[in-house]
C-alpha cells in the first residue's frame, strides 16, 4: 500500500508535467477574454483598477527608463504589497509600470506566467517546487511572506484553524479522539500540497497527533470551507487573516495556528517569481521590482501602517479585513526558510530524496 501511495505522487508530478503544456494554451485562451487579459480601461477590481493607479505616481518622474512588467489582477488576500506599491509610489520609485492584467483563477496564473502574458506571481514553497520539479522554467527572486515571530500580534500569523462547536467537543485532542473512536480521520479543508495542508499536517506532527489522521477535503475557497464548518460538515477549516473575524463571528474555536508547526517564520513562506526567460533578458526590470516589492513588504508590516494597510486591503478587495499577512522584510533569500517545504514534499512522497534543491527554485542575484 505504501508502495501504490508514493507511485500515486508521482503520477500527480507526471501529470503536472502533461498538463502544462496544455495549461499554456487554456493560459492564451483567458489571456483573450474580458476577464483575463485587457489594457485595462473595462477591468475593476473592488474600487477600480483604475484607482489602484490613482496615486498620482508617475515612473517616468523617476528619471529612469520606463520598464514594465506584467501581473494578473490581485483581489485576493494577498494584494497588499501590491496596493501598497502603487498607492505609496514604490513601484514608481524605480521607474516600474506594472500591467495588471486581469482576473484570473489560480490554476492559470502559471500558464500565463510561462507563455508570457504575465511575468511575474507568487507561491508558496511547495507549489513552486512542484511547478519545477514538472519542468516550468521559473525561480523565485525575492520572497513574500512569512510567519511572523511568537513577539508579533497574533493576528498576523499565515494561518489558523478552527472547529465548530456543533461537533461536540472543545480542543484538538478531543477531536482526534472522538474520529479515532469512529475509526474516521479529521477532516480539514485543503488539497495537497497547498499551504493549508502543509501547516495542518506539520502542525499535527508537532503537537504529536500524526499527520496520518487527516483527510484533505478540497473547497473552492475560505468562505465555502468557513460555511461547511459553521455547518458541523468539515471538522476543522483553516483560514487566512482576512477571514480571522468571520471565523470568530461565527463561535468557531480556534485550535491550533502557524506557531504550532514548530517552523517558525518558515511556516508562511512565499515567493515571487518570474519565468527564467524574462529573468535573462530582463534583469533590471527584476532588480527594480525586487527593491520596490521589498519596500512594500517593509511598510506593510510597519506597526505605526498598521491600520491604513488593512484599508488599503479591504477597500480594494471589496471585503472586511481585519489583518493582513505577515510579509518577508530582510534582505537574502535564507535557505532556513524554505527547506522545511521541500522535505515536506518528500515526506508526502511528492518528491524524491534529492530530486530538488533550494538552487533550483530560486536565483539569489536579486536578494543582497
Amino acid at each position: 500500500m505504501a508502495d501504490r501511495g508514493q507511485k500515486k505522487k508521482f503520477i500527480i508530478i507526471g501529470a503536472v508535467t502533461a498538463v502544462l503544456a496544455v495549461a499554456i494554451g487554456i493560459g492564451s485562451f483567458y489571456g483573450q477574454t474580458k476577464k483575463g487579459i485587457s489594457t485595462g480601461s473595462e477591468i475593476q477590481g473592488a474600487v477600480g483598477l483604475r484607482d489602484l493607479k490613482s496615486g498620482g505616481f508617475d515612473p517616468a518622474a523617476s528619471g529612469k527608463k520606463v520598464l514594465t512588467i506584467k501581473t494578473d489582477t490581485k483581489k485576493n488576500c494577498g494584494s497588499t504589497p501590491w496596493v501598497v506599491a502603487e498607492k505609496k509610489g514604490f513601484f514608481a520609485e524605480e521607474g516600474l509600470n506594472v500591467e495588471y492584467t486581469g482576473e484570473l483563477k489560480t490554476p492559470q496564473i502559471l500558464p500565463s506566467v510561462l507563455n508570457g502574458t504575465n511575468d511575474v506571481a507568487t507561491a508558496h514553497i511547495n507549489a513552486l517546487a512542484t511547478y519545477i520539479a514538472a519542468g516550468a522554467k521559473i525561480k523565485a527572486v525575492t520572497l513574500n511572506g512569512v510567519d511572523p515571530t511568537p513577539d508579533v500580534d497574533p493576528k498576523y500569523r499565515h494561518m489558523r484553524y478552527y472547529l465548530s462547536p456543533k461537533l461536540g467537543v472543545s480542543s484538538l485532542a478531543e477531536l482526534v479522539e472522538l474520529r479515532k473512536s469512529e475509526n474516521k480521520k479529521v477532516t480539514i479543508n485543503g488539497t495537497k500540497p497547498i499551504c493549508t495542508t502543509f501547516i495542518a499536517d506539520n502542525a499535527f506532527d508537532h503537537l504529536g497527533y500524526g499527520r496520518e489522521h487527516i483527510q484533505f477535503v478540497s473547497f473552492d475557497s475560505d468562505t465555502a470551507a468557513l460555511q461547511a464548518a459553521q455547518q458541523g460538515n468539515l471538522d476543522i477549516v483553516g483560514v487566512h487573516p482576512p477571514f480571522y473575524k468571520l471565523a470568530a463571528d461565527s463561535k468557531l474555536l480556534q485550535v491550533f495556528d502557524t506557531l504550532d508547526t514548530g517552523l517558525g517564520e518558515a511556516a508562511g513562506t512565499g515567493a515571487y517569481y518570474f519565468r527564467e526567460k524574462f529573468i535573462e533578458e530582463n534583469p533590471e526590470a527584476v532588480a527594480r521590482f525586487v527593491r520596490a516589492i521589498r519596500k512594500a513588504n517593509a511598510w506593510s508590516v510597519d506597526p505605526k501602517n498598521e491600520y491604513e494597510a488593512i484599508k488599503l486591503t479591504g477597500d480594494y478587495i471589496g471585503q472586511p479585513v481585519n489583518a493582513v499577512h505577515y510579509y518577508y522584510t530582510s534582505k537574502g533569500i535564507p535557505d532556513r526558510l524554505l527547506q522545511p517545504w521541500i522535505d515536506d514534499l518528500v515526506k508526502d512522497g511528492f518528491l524524491k530524496e534529492g530530486q530538488l534543491s533550494i538552487n533550483d527554485l530560486v536565483t539569489k542575484e536579486f536578494s543582497n
